[in-house]
């Protein structure tokens, strides 16, 4: 079982004065660690996205106009149709199939 110290890191940060005293008004004391924990991670969560984000922008920005074609043809080849998909789990459970949940 891992040490309770060893999980976390203890660190000092400045903020503005307004800032803390409206999360002491609604924080409890005994929460707040866990509250500013779960909203940095929130925040990096959001960060990466962004990140992530960007690159694929980036990523197809760079690409011809014709390698987008080829690929919105290939999805259109491959995008079921809603009659089709019907069909299928029809066919499945008209076979004795379970039906997917």
């Amino acid at each position: 079982m891992p040490i309770r110290s060893e999980r976390f890191e203890v660190i000092s940060v400045s903020l503005p004065r307004d800032l803390v005293r409206r999360a002491n008004a609604l924080i409890p004391k005994t929460q707040r660690s866990r509250v500013i924990s779960e909203v940095l991670a929130k925040f990096l969560d959001s960060a990466s996205r962004k990140h992530l984000e960007r690159e694929y922008l980036d990523y197809y920005g760079q690409r011809s106009a014709r390698e987008t074609l080829e690929e919105q043809d290939l999805l259109a080849e491959w995008s079921l149709s809603d009659e089709e998909a019907w069909a299928i789990l029809e066919k499945e459970e008209s076979s004795g199939r379970r039906a997917a949940r």
